[in-house]
């Protein structure tokens, strides 16, 4: 009889509640056959209802993450326990932290068009942009056609043999970047003092040896406090261990993001000088390939570009064309399937020094997972350790 009165008032259009089922049933002279007020009122107070869902959800992931935690200390006494480095096991605990508190319930299952929205949603920002670029514009404006620019998510590889110019390259990109966009860049070959001097006095034309060898003057002062102008207006933020692991990355990532609201661009100056995940790891080859795994899934956890450079083996020295190939990749064959793009920077004064070729370089893009490869024409001004594009894309 209750079920029956339930289902005519709700037939009827009307809510079915405490007030309405217990006026129908005594209406209807059936309200103490079926237990009166009392016991109308009972049941109503029995039931759980989907109203507070949002309570209950936020209880289940409130022991959930409890639960993390519990596990993420067990893990770290016992790695104490067992020698790892203090330092090593402070950072993994608090990104892993960090990771347990700010993560969401999410579903991984996407309907096609929500594929088909971020596409149409790239076109268009291409299109208004004033670069043209889907990603972080280069000071290179032929790479940027070639790239797209630097794309969110993606890992991009810069090898080279040892004096080639891959820190000047990646210094040009970063100096250009985070005019507006805040960079973080691990520099593992130089301090800060000496980055912070590299990049000063590319900025002002002239070396280190120019000013002991008194070949500048008074100017050169002027310029000096111009330049620190510009750089201390700069987004950019330098991590400065050369002990750093991927957990000291994303650490510089998490910092970034937490004081300026977005990290907009990683770099790594270099691959194969980034230590391993602990101590016990010890092989180039492991150590390398398990970083450069790591640093594409911190392109893609916190959607920003990462560009490292890399080491390249000297075996391409004894080839007759020493461009390098893919294959000279040095330490590990992961580096090559990891990347979306890999490019190399060539300079054939340094093998071939002729009038002819002084200054002469190429960057070689010998893998684009999204585009084209080819090559850029540049010449590299090694007093003033700066590569500019000779011409268009060949």
């Amino acid at each position: 009889e209750l079920y029956n009165t339930i289902v005519e008032i709700s037939d009827k259009g009307k809510i079915a509640d405490i007030v309405t089922v217990s006026e129908s049933l005594e209406f209807n002279e059936k309200l103490e056959l079926c237990g009166g007020r009392l016991y109308i009122n009972d049941l109503a107070d029995s039931v759980i209802t989907a109203s507070n869902y949002k309570n209950y959800c936020s209880i289940i992931v409130n022991y959930s993450k409890k639960r993390k935690l519990i596990e993420l200390c067990s893990t770290s006494i016992e790695q104490l326990s067992n020698n790892v480095d203090v330092q090593d096991v402070g950072l993994s605990l608090r990104v892993n932290t960090e990771e347990i508190l700010i993560s969401k319930t999410s579903d991984n299952l996407s309907h096609i068009t929500n594929g088909v929205e971020g596409v149409v949603g790239q076109v268009e920002s291409i299109l208004t942009s004033e670069s043209k670029t889907l990603g972080c514009p280069t000071p290179f404006m032929s790479l940027n056609k070639m790239l797209s620019g630097l794309v969110k998510g993606r890992l991009y590889i810069i090898g080279a043999r040892p004096s080639q110019g891959k820190s000047a390259m990646i210094m040009q990109i970063v100096r250009a970047v985070s005019v507006n966009r805040n960079v973080v860049f691990a520099s593992l070959e130089m301090g800060l003092d000496e980055y912070t001097q590299r990049e000063m006095f590319a900025m002002c034309d002239t070396n280190q040896d120019m000013i002991s060898n008194g070949l500048v003057g008074d100017e050169i002062y002027t310029k000096l406090y111009n330049a620190a102008d510009k750089l201390t207006n700069l987004k950019l933020y330098i991590i400065d261990d050369p002990e750093c692991t991927l957990n000291t990355i994303e650490n510089g990532i998490i910092n970034c993001i937490a004081k300026h609201g977005t990290c907009d661009l990683v770099c790594v100056d270099y691959l194969q000088l980034m230590k391993g995940a602990n101590k016990k790891m010890r092989e180039d080859y492991d150590i390398v390939t398990y970083n450069s795994k790591g640093l594409k899934v911190l392109a893609r956890k916190y959607n920003a570009p990462v560009v490292a450079l890399c080491q390249l083996s000297r075996s391409l020295e004894q080839r007759q064309d020493t461009r390098p190939i893919l294959s000279d990749l040095r330490d590990s064959g992961s580096i090559e399937q990891d990347a979306d793009v890999v490019m190399f920077i060539y300079r054939d004064e340094v093998y071939n020094p002729t009038p002819q070729n002084k200054g002469a370089a190429e960057l070689l893009i010998r893998k684009n997972r999204q585009g084209r490869t080819g090559v850029i024409d540049m010449i590299f001004q090694a007093s003033k350790t700066r590569f500019q594009e000779r011409r268009n894309i060949i």
